[in-house]
């Protein structure tokens, strides 16, 4: 019988799947066992400073980018967490062939594939989602859990519930981290007329520290997997990944 471990994941998402203007649609999630461990240092550093907004990519300034810094700094110092994110190149993914231009069938294969990618064999996983507004008859937590556990044919996924990201820390470190990479994407391929200097300040720690020196391709070591995703022929509304 397998030693079935647990964990947390603190899931996210970036860009448009409806917006033309969006080059790219990614996915992210921090992934640990024990969230209170990283959740408590986070929070001491947030009582110290007196610093109560909410960490996201697009609110870093001048002079909150060296808390954003400190924040960068504990996750990648806590042990048994890691960062995912699956990254869709939009103008390589063909909606309307392989979901009938249904976005919100297209966002939920887009989490599977990010979820499945990223579960151990002999892991057991409960899913915190930064809510997103879908219509009322979109049953988003019951059918990315029911896909994945027949996936694997296993309780693989115990759970998928979406909250309000303003009160759960590790999802607005999930946005920092994943706003992070697709800024690095960005600046890449000359996106952005006039880069933000406390961005790029944020963005040069993240790569010094972490020791990853390019962001805009596939990354795969203990603490981070990020993966560019190569449409596949037979991806379709119909089967899903």
């Amino acid at each position: 019988m397998l030693n079935i471990k647990t964990s947390f994941c603190f899931f996210d998402e970036t860009g448009l799947l409806r917006s033309a203007r969006d080059p790219f649609f990614a996915v992210g999630m921090i992934k640990c066992a024990d969230p209170y461990k990283l959740y408590s240092k986070i929070k001491t550093i947030r009582d110290k400073n007196h610093f109560y907004d909410e960490t996201k990519w697009n609110w870093i300034y001048y002079k909150n980018a060296p808390l954003m810094n400190k924040f960068i700094d504990v996750f990648l110092a806590e042990q048994k967490v890691s960062f995912s994110c699956t990254i869709f190149k939009k103008n390589e993914l063909d909606l309307q062939k392989h979901f009938s231009g249904d976005l919100w069938k297209a966002y939920e294969s887009f989490s599977i594939i990010e979820l499945k990618g990223n579960i151990r064999r002999d892991e057991t996983v409960t899913v915190l989602a930064d809510d997103v507004s879908t219509p009322p008859n979109l049953d988003f937590e019951k059918h990315v859990r029911d896909r994945i556990n027949k996936k694997f044919g296993r309780l693989a996924v115990y759970g998928i519930c979406r909250v309000y990201s303003k009160g759960v820390e590790l999802i607005q470190l999930t946005d920092l981290l994943l706003e992070a990479i697709i800024y690095d994407f960005k600046l890449k391929e000359k996106l952005i007329p006039k880069p933000s200097k406390a961005k790029q300040k944020v963005l040069s720690h993240l790569k010094r520290t972490s020791g990853i020196s390019d962001f805009a391709k596939d990354v795969r070591n203990s603490k981070f997997n990020i993966w560019i995703f190569k449409p596949k022929a037979n991806l379709n509304a119909k089967s899903g990944p």
